[in-house]
């Protein structure tokens, strides 16, 4: 699985609609959302699950990504906002229980990862 830290990689990404395009459409909105992430208190934000064949590199002009892991600070109240800002970004994107990112949550919070996903 490829991964990047997500400021560094979105900033140098030329594919203009770099991440979750159907969610962000252009890729500065993503670093906004990853900015954010860290004003919360993330400890890094790593884009995950990098899609970058030749033909989609030359088409787009740089690597997709649709899928975030944000390592969550080891104090409750900055990763307790982390998980509320979590949990109305999937109410707001329509995803539920049984859509698979909230249940891997559920085992992954305890090792200190929180995974951000969308179509």
């Amino acid at each position: 699985m490829k991964t990047a830290e997500a400021l560094a990689w979105l900033k140098r990404n030329h594919n203009p609609s770099a991440f979750a395009s159907n969610r962000f459409g252009e890729t500065v909105n993503a670093i906004q959302f990853v900015e954010k992430l860290y004003e919360l208190g993330a400890v890094k934000v790593s884009v995950i699950d990098i899609l970058d064949e030749p033909e989609r590199m030359e088409e787009e002009g740089g690597p997709y990504a649709a899928s975030l892991l944000v390592d969550l600070p080891p104090d409750n109240q900055s990763r307790n906002k982390i998980i509320e800002f979590y949990k109305k970004e999937m109410e707001e994107q329509g995803i539920g229980e049984g859509e698979g990112i909230l249940e891997w949550n559920e085992s992954k919070m305890k090792e200190g990862l929180l995974g951000f996903g969308w179509d």
